[in-house]
């Protein structure tokens, strides 16, 4: 099982992925994805090191949060204040289920 995060620091939105996933050092696999600004980081496609992560989704979360830090501490305070939960912003999620599972 993995777990992917993904962020938007500018408009505060986050993404939250879960899905199956497997790692492959197929070499044919490493050409396909491989990209000449991977040799930053790399030798080449046949770099031992170099694998690709295959990943199929299963669900994911998306938060749009407060528009600033500012906000989001005055909602913790004002619910710490008045019992309530902080309004952080939206939260949608979707489940996506395959043929196969």
């Amino acid at each position: 099982m993995l777990g992917l995060t993904f962020t938007d620091r500018q408009s505060n939105a986050y993404l939250a992925i879960a899905a199956h996933g497997a790692i492959t050092t197929n070499r044919a696999q490493v050409k396909r994805w491989w990209r000449s600004t991977d040799s930053v980081w790399w030798k080449g496609p046949d770099d031992p090191n170099v694998c690709v992560l295959q990943a199929e989704l299963t669900s994911g979360s998306m938060w749009d949060g407060p528009s600033s830090k500012a906000v989001g501490f005055f909602e913790f305070i004002k619910a710490k204040v008045t019992g309530t939960k902080p309004n952080l912003g939206e939260n949608r999620k979707a489940d996506v289920s395959f043929g196969g599972r």
